[in-house]
C-alpha cells in the first residue's frame, strides 16, 4: 500500500510541476502530493526537489549584504547558516532599532487588521477592525500582505540585502520573497487555539524556505513566545508516528514525550529581536497568558511552487531603496510584481 501511495503521489507531484512550469500556478493535487510525499519519505522528497531547483536557479550576488542582521558575509554568514542546518534556527545579535519598532507598533494599533476566527467558530466572524489593544475579542489579528507592502518601514526591510544573503546560502538557490505577514497574538482565551497556530505543527508550503521572525514587542514566557523543537527540521527529524497524521496540529504532551523538554526552545526576547528559522521543523506560538505579542514575518523560498496565497502587488508609492532593488533583483520580488 505504501508503495502504491508513493507512486501515486510522485506522479501527482511531477505532473503538477510540469503544469506549474507552464502556467505558474500549482494545482491543488500537486501541492497535496508534495505534503504526502514529505510525510512518506520523512523529508527526503523535499530534499530531492530542492536539489533540482538549486541546480536550475543559480545564485545572485547581493553585494556587501550589511543591514538589519549585521554584516552577513564570510565567516559570520557561514556561522548563521551552520546553526540553521544543525539546529533549525538562529537568533541574530543585531536587533531592529527602537525607532522602527515604535513606528511599526504605532501602525499596528491604528491600522485595520482582520480578526481570525477561533477553533470551531464560523468564518463569518472574521472582520476588519483596528486592534483594540487591552480589550481583544479573539486570539489572533492579521494584517494583509497588501497593506504591509505599502508600509515604508516594511519596504525598507524588503530592500535589506542581509536577509536574502542568508536565505540564499541556506536554500542553495536564488530566493524569492513569497510570504509577508504581521499579526497580534492576544490573551483573549484561557487555552491554546489551533487556528492561531498555538499547537505544534510543521509548515510545508514550498519545497524549501526560510522564515525571519521579528519581535515588535517584548516577549516573556507569558506573552506567547515563538517555540521550536531543536533539530526537527532535519530529514527524519520528525518521527513517523507524527508524520502519519499528515498536516496536523500536535499537543505539547505528544511532542515533548518524544523529544524531551531539552529540545524545546522558547524564544523569550526583547522587541527588535530577529530569528531565522526553518519551519519545516515543529514549532508553534505559545499560548498567551498575559498581554499580547506583535510579530512581523518575512519568508524567502526557493520556488513559488506550493500553497496558495492571495495575490498582492508592490504598486503605488515605493521607496527608492526598494525600487533600486527591484531593478537589480527582479526575481527576488517576482511574487509581488
Amino acid at each position: 500500500m505504501k508503495l502504491i501511495k508513493s507512486i501515486i503521489y510522485t506522479s501527482g507531484l511531477l505532473a503538477g510541476w510540469l503544469i506549474y512550469i507552464a502556467s505558474k500556478k500549482t494545482p491543488t493535487f500537486a501541492y497535496q502530493s508534495m505534503i504526502h510525499m514529505f510525510c512518506i519519505t520523512k523529508g527526503r522528497s523535499s530534499d530531492w526537489l530542492s536539489a533540482a531547483i538549486g541546480f536550475i536557479k543559480s545564485p545572485s550576488s547581493f553585494g556587501e549584504a550589511e543591514g538589519a542582521l549585521g554584516a552577513m558575509a564570510g565567516q559570520e554568514r557561514e556561522r548563521v547558516v551552520s546553526n540553521l542546518r544543525n539546529q533549525g534556527y538562529h537568533v541574530f545579535d543585531a536587533r531592529l532599532s527602537e525607532e522602527i519598532c515604535d513606528r511599526l507598533l504605532g501602525y499596528a494599533v491604528t491600522h485595520p487588521c482582520t480578526m481570525r476566527p477561533m477553533d470551531g467558530e464560523d468564518s463569518g466572524k472574521s472582520r476588519r477592525v483596528v486592534y483594540p489593544r487591552g480589550k481583544p475579542e479573539t486570539v489572533r489579528y492579521d494584517f494583509t500582505t497588501q497593506d504591509l507592502l505599502c508600509n515604508k518601514d516594511v519596504q525598507n526591510l524588503l530592500a535589506d540585502m542581509s536577509f536574502p544573503t542568508v536565505a540564499q546560502e541556506y536554500l542553495d538557490a536564488r530566493p524569492v520573497i513569497d510570504v509577508l505577514s504581521m499579526w497580534w497574538h492576544t490573551d483573549y482565551s484561557d487555552k491554546p487555539d489551533k487556528d492561531a497556530a498555538q499547537y505544534y505543527h510543521f509548515d510545508m508550503d514550498r519545497p524549501k524556505w526560510l522564515k525571519f521572525f521579528i519581535y515588535l514587542t517584548d516577549v516573556t514566557t507569558d506573552n506567547g513566545p515563538h517555540t521550536f523543537i531543536k533539530g526537527s527540521q532535519q530529514t527524519e527529524g520528525i518521527p513517523p508516528s507524527m508524520l502519519k497524521k499528515g498536516y496536523a496540529r500536535l499537543t505539547d504532551e505528544e511532542v515533548e514525550s518524544y523529544y524531551g523538554r531539552e529540545k524545546v526552545v522558547e524564544f523569550v526576547a526583547p522587541r527588535g529581536t530577529i530569528i531565522a528559522e526553518d519551519t519545516r521543523g515543529l514549532h508553534k506560538g505559545k499560548h498567551v497568558k498575559q498581554g499580547d505579542r506583535l510579530i512581523l514575518q518575512i519568508q524567502f523560498s526557493n520556488s513559488l511552487f506550493g500553497g496558495y496565497y492571495p495575490k498582492a502587488k508592490l504598486d503605488g508609492e515605493v521607496e527608492e531603496p526598494l525600487r533600486d532593488c527591484i531593478s537589480k533583483y527582479p526575481d527576488l520580488y517576482s511574487a509581488y510584481r
